[in-house]
């Protein structure tokens, strides 16, 4: 029987950053390597990245202290059913 050919990948991440995604791999019964492959084969199978990347967008100062009046109250807009309704909602209050 012959060995598939392999390949070692060293990265170096933030001590909180490897423990954080590994308890969250472990809770879904993944190792680091399950998960690096699994995501190298989204990547193969999709030809692009495979989640979206979101477009950064800075809070403007009158979004900052709806946000911030809305922590302070407890309160606040919502509840949504989709992040599409919360954004709208937060958009159109700015």
């Amino acid at each position: 029987m012959r060995k598939k050919a392999t390949a070692n990948i060293h990265v170096r991440l933030p001590a909180k950053l490897k423990h954080d995604a590994e308890s969250v791999l472990n809770a879904l019964g993944l190792d680091t390597s399950g998960a690096i492959r699994l995501f190298y084969t989204q990547i193969t199978l999709q030809g692009t990245l495979p989640f979206s990347l979101p477009k950064i967008r800075p809070m403007s100062k009158k979004t900052e202290r709806i946000v911030r009046e809305a922590l302070a109250e407890g309160g606040g807009l919502g509840p949504f059913d989709s992040a599409e309704e919360a954004l709208k909602a937060l958009y159109a209050a700015t």
